[in-house]
């Protein structure tokens, strides 16, 4: 094994096939800067998770890789379109009860979750990975793949460092933090763009639909069924937004009235525990009268003990 030709390969590999990540990677911190659960921490784990698991359907094969093609794999790019969609949706229609439930949830579901959604999309994008590493493992000897994972795992590191030193750049950072709420859905919208268009998951179907079927419908059904599936999901999305919004002007209605109802009966303890803060107030002041008077008589009464006794 030549040591040196094969960790320049898969340094090659690696930059050609991530390049794009680091996209991906400065959505994602982008967001942090907002979003107090998804930590640079939990971006990391979940892009070396995401990561691990193109690693292992590379290792399985070439094989396996004709069995699943590494085209489909781009239509999960419609995921992040839908996220971008889901986050526009919630900036037209802000719900407090929302911002109430995200703030009282667990803790360790909403980082599971966040670890989650970056493992998810770095897989969605890994298609040119995986065409790429397949034949590669493939045609390697196993320390050679030991090298190949070993670099591409540094490497990874490496980019997740670049990415968060990028978006931490003080004039960048005010810049994210500031329009982070309109710009991060238009980056997951952008982003799974990107991956169905890399991905040419498209061209790939229609093809084949072309190829099974006379007059060539592939565009058709494919345009017929991308239109079905979006326009569902955004349905739904903007019934469960205003669902939401509806429900929590409700709870911030009935807590006006709950504290409308209350204000009379506080008005009428503070009165009361008025008058007896006065009433105390006179009963201290008999008392410390009745004091300062015995003090007054005590020594007089020595006194008149005195002369007598003289």
């Amino acid at each position: 094994m030549q040591f040196g030709k094969v960790l320049g390969t898969a340094c090659s590999t690696f930059a050609i096939t991530n390049i794009d990540d680091l996209f991906v990677l400065a959505t994602f911190f982008t967001e942090s800067s907002v979003n107090k659960n998804l930590t640079p921490l939990k971006i990391a784990i979940g892009q070396y998770v995401g990561f691990s698991v193109i690693i292992v359907i590379s290792m399985i094969g070439f094989a396996v890789a004709q069995a699943i093609p590494s085209e489909p794999i781009g239509f999960l790019g419609l995921l992040p379109i839908l996220l971008g969609v889901w986050k526009l949706l919630g900036l037209i229609f802000p719900s407090d009860l929302e911002e109430e439930e995200e703030q009282t949830e667990n803790v360790k579901t909403a980082g599971m979750k966040c670890i989650f959604k970056v493992a998810s999309i770095t897989v969605m994008n890994g298609g040119d990975n995986i065409g790429t590493y397949v034949p590669l493992f493939s045609q390697a000897e196993g320390a050679e793949i030991a090298v190949y994972v070993v670099t591409y795992y540094i490497l990874l590191g490496i980019w997740c460092l670049i990415a968060f030193l990028i978006i931490k750049q003080r004039h960048i950072l005010l810049i994210a933090q500031k329009y982070a709420g309109v710009v991060v859905p238009l980056l997951y919208v952008g982003l799974g763009i990107f991956i169905v268009i890399k991905s040419h998951c498209y061209p790939w179907s229609i093809q084949n639909i072309n190829e099974g079927f006379l007059g060539n419908p592939g565009k058709a059904i494919l345009a017929t069924m991308t239109t079905f599936l979006l326009s569902s999901c955004i349905t739904t999305m903007l019934w469960i937004r205003l669902r939401k919004r509806s429900a929590g002007r409700r709870t911030m209605a009935d807590t006006d009235m709950e504290l409308q109802s209350m204000d009379p009966i506080s008005e009428a303890v503070n009165s009361k525990s008025g008058t007896y803060g006065s009433g105390a107030g006179v009963a201290g002041t008999a008392e410390e009268n009745t004091g300062s008077s015995y003090r007054d008589v005590v020594p007089a009464v020595e006194s008149i003990s005195k002369s007598r006794d003289i």
